[in-house]
């Protein structure tokens, strides 16, 4: 997804064990360079490896590092992405072959920053070949500083109930950690992850172990209070996901840019829907003021992809500067 680069990003995801072959990708869009460093949150606490020390990325280019280079054999890599210089953004494509046969892919979008609450909206569950052995969802969650109490619910989108009894688990600062989702009936839920100390979380989503199979990462939603604009890629039929998590109903219209469609839905106050989208299509997003989450989350036979909609920073004010 389109979003504008940061000082300071979170990618949680990935891996760097045997099998992985996971790339850290930094873009700058600006006109001077920025200089990176890349530090890693794992099993043994926070390391900034050599490899992820001044990572110097031209103005108006692309820089890769490997992930196995920062950590390699990391199962449950956080990296922490902070730039001087200039803003960047920062992503994972993420791979995975198990033995001789290819596993899925992935392009892993960044978050700003840890937050308290978190919903990470679109999770699609389409079944597959799965023994006991194999886990098909997880979310992995980190708390950077303090040692956290993190409470996770998955409830299907439409329903006001929780699909499995919320799971509660302590995490020690700077070490992530993985929670089983397993067991879900096919749909589309919603991930809610709230914690009394700042936490980054994603949740794992496959669509089974086989050859053809795919994964996904999802990332939470940020609220969105000014009209903003997306887009949706050529592929499987598209769906938006609508989460208001706020007191009050929220009128939502959907438009085309192209001037083909437009659609108003109302989403109750603590409640979700979603919409199916054509792919291919600017859309324009406009709550009217009251915040709400989005993402869009596209499956297929073997295909399994998804991301939030961030809110348009075109929508600020300017600010002018007086000498």
């Amino acid at each position: 997804a389109c979003r504008p680069p940061l000082l300071e990003s979170w990618l949680v995801g990935g891996s760097a064990a045997t099998g992985a072959a996971d790339l850290v990708v930094l873009s700058n869009p600006g006109d001077v360079a920025a200089t990176v460093e890349l530090a890693v949150f794992g099993a043994e606490g926070l390391t900034v490896p050599p490899g992820g020390a001044g990572v110097v990325v031209p103005p108006r280019s692309q820089g890769v590092v490997p992930l196995a280079g920062l950590a390699i054999g990391e199962e449950r890599p956080v990296v922490r992405v902070q730039a001087t210089g200039a803003p960047v953004q920062a992503s994972l494509q993420s791979s995975i072959t198990r033995t001789l046969t290819a596993g899925g892919v992935d392009q892993v979008g960044a978050l700003a920053q840890p937050a308290t609450d978190a919903a990470i909206l679109g999770v699609t569950v389409t079944g597959g070949t799965v023994d006991a052995a194999q886990v098909p969802t997880l979310v992995r969650v980190l708390s950077p500083s303090a040692d956290a109490t993190v409470r996770v619910t998955v409830t299907p989108v439409g329903s006001p109930t929780p699909a499995l009894t919320p799971t509660e688990v302590d995490l020690v600062a700077g070490e992530p950690l993985e929670v089983d989702l397993g067991g879900l009936e096919n749909g589309t839920y919603t991930v809610d992850v709230a914690a009394d100390q700042p936490v980054v979380s994603a949740v794992w989503q496959a669509t089974g172990f086989e050859a053809g199979d795919d994964f996904a990462w999802y990332t939470p939603a940020p609220l969105v209070d000014v009209p903003s604009v997306f887009a949706t890629p050529a592929g499987p039929e598209p769906v938006l996901t609508l989460q208001n998590p706020g007191d009050q109903d929220a009128t939502v219209v959907l438009a085309a840019a192209d001037g083909g469609s437009r659609v108003e839905v109302i989403v109750l106050a603590g409640e979700s829907t979603t919409l199916r989208l054509a792919p291919q299509t600017v859309y324009t997003l406009d709550a009217a003021s009251v915040p709400i989450r989005a993402a869009v989350s596209l499956s297929g036979d073997g295909a399994l992809a998804g991301y939030p909609v961030w809110p348009a920073d075109a929508a600020a004010p300017p600010i002018i500067v007086y000498p």
